[in-house]
């Protein structure tokens, strides 16, 4: 499926209008919000097309005068993509440049005005890092986020393959004469406004979706179709919500899929959205997951946030705190750690989380409260006797902190034959999709990782066996 590409035509004395500004000293960092959409389009060969949408607020960038374009006050944004491997060593990048417009001075102060793009690369797979830089060409301020790892799995042409979902503000019809390039946001006939973290508040009517699938097995002189279905898991990995199942008529091998799903009766919390396409004509299916978050009305913090005041950071010991970070430092990094004294250890942590926090702007590290939650959680349920804390460090403890909340738990404490075990899936890591099974081979109810499909993990062809077969889904 064809995409968009982003071409901006600025004229050059407005560049050179902005470009001799000079820089502000006392400006904040730029707030952004982004995210990544990975669509692994059989078309474009060995590369996968990803995009990093994302969004800042208007209020943030400073806007001046320019009678020769209008009686409005004009503002300009530079944002670039820079990519690398895991040792740093640079990829690719993307970059663009666009200008924004406001009527006047309280037009231009409005908190509530944001401005949403995206940027655009063709990616070979692998995994990578990457840092989104958004700058103001007229102050020269600027902000970052940062992606600490983005795994690209190879593309899929033998069996049906869906898309990330992508999250959007609003999706619409583009009209005849909407201007694709000029946009950038413009996808399979639709305009796509993005919300690059899904973040919702209590009360807003839809939750746009936006998502592609491959692979269709399409023959245009027998008319088929697909099912689309969604579930709304809670935070416990229940239903939540289940939306009447869609039928679709087939155009070809691949179709853009988008729905504006109701959640306004929904109550403020993080929910995981699992779309699932079937091809009725061959019986395969798929399943992708997002995670988004619906934020109370009266600004109170949601789920994974507010528990920051029951887990307080800054009271947490050495121990505690190299704990947080051994799954995630570099080897280098390790090395580094250990080699410092005990103040040194603390100041490396900070920083080391400081760095992760995904807004800045904000006093929540809404990394850090994630992670702090799964340690929790990990200490209290996985720990190799009641009350001994150490639940971080077992196998399930360890997959929970490195990778986040299963999108799907299967228990199997009374098996036909051998130990009990049980099945953790993640629809959307590391591209396809993911599973881990821990099994409780001393009879102590100390789980240990037995198989994974993730790359890095433990494989077992037995247990890839008898998992597959006996979920479909699992078969891609």
């Amino acid at each position: 499926m064809k995409k968009s590409a982003i071409i901006l035509v600025i004229p050059i004395t407005i560049l050179a209008f902005f470009t001799l500004l000079p820089a502000s000293l006392t400006a904040k960092p730029i707030s952004i919000q982004a995210g990544v959409c990975v669509y692994p389009d059989p078309e474009l060969g060995e590369k996968v097309f990803v995009e990093f949408p994302f969004v800042v607020n208007r209020n943030q960038f400073t806007f001046l005068p320019n009678d020769s374009l209008g009686d409005f006050l004009l503002g300009a944004v530079f944002a670039e993509i820079m990519l690398t491997d895991l040792e740093d060593r640079p990829v690719d990048s993307a970059s663009i440049y666009f200008l924004t417009r406001a009527a006047d001075s309280v037009d231009a102060a409005n908190k509530e005005s944001r401005l949403f793009n995206q940027l655009l690369m063709e990616i070979k797979p692998g995994v990578y890092k990457g840092k989104l830089t958004v700058l103001d060409v007229v102050n020269k301020n600027e902000g970052s986020f940062i992606y600490d790892r983005l795994e690209i799995e190879p593309v899929v042409t033998d069996h049906l393959n869906l898309s990330s979902i992508q999250f959007a503000h609003k999706i619409s019809n583009a009209g005849p004469g909407e201007n694709a390039e000029r946009s950038g946001r413009v996808k399979s006939g639709r305009v796509i406004i993005p919300n690059p973290m899904g973040l919702y508040k209590e009360g807003d009517s839809n939750l746009y979706v936006y998502s592609e699938l491959y692979n269709l097995a399409y023959d245009s002189s027998a008319p088929d179709s697909f099912l689309i279905s969604y579930t709304i898991l809670d935070e416990q990995s229940m239903i939540y919500h289940q939306y009447e199942d869609l039928p679709m008529a087939k155009q070809g091998t691949s179709s853009a899929v988008s729905d504006a799903l109701n959640i306004s009766a929904f109550a403020p919390g993080r929910y995981t959205l699992q779309l699932t396409a079937t091809d009725m004509g061959s019986g395969e299916a798929d399943t992708a997951g997002g995670s988004f978050i619906v934020f109370s009305r009266q600004g109170e913090t949601p789920g994974l946030v507010s528990y920051q005041h029951r887990f307080p950071y800054d009271s947490c010991g050495l121990e505690t705190k190299q704990r947080l970070v051994k799954y995630f430092l570099a080897p280098q990094e390790m090395t580094m750690l250990k080699g410092l004294n005990d103040v040194g250890k603390m100041r490396f942590i900070d920083q080391y989380f400081s760095d992760k926090d995904p807004d800045p702007a904000t006093e929540i590290n809404e990394f850090l409260n994630e992670l702090f939650i799964r340690y929790i959680y990990a200490n209290k349920n996985f720990s190799s006797l009641p009350g001994q804390g150490d639940g971080w460090s077992r196998d399930r403890g360890r997959i929970l902190m490195q990778y986040g909340n299963w999108d799907q738990r299967d228990e199997v404490l009374t098996p036909a034959y051998g130990k009990p075990y049980e099945i953790w899936k993640y629809y959307k890591l590391q591209g396809g999709g993911v599973i881990f099974v821990f099994q409780d081979v001393e009879g102590y109810g100390d789980f240990k990782l037995v198989h994974s499909t993730a790359t890095g993990e433990v494989f077992d062809s037995e247990w890839d066996y008898i998992v597959r077969g006996s979920d479909p889904n699992l078969n891609r």
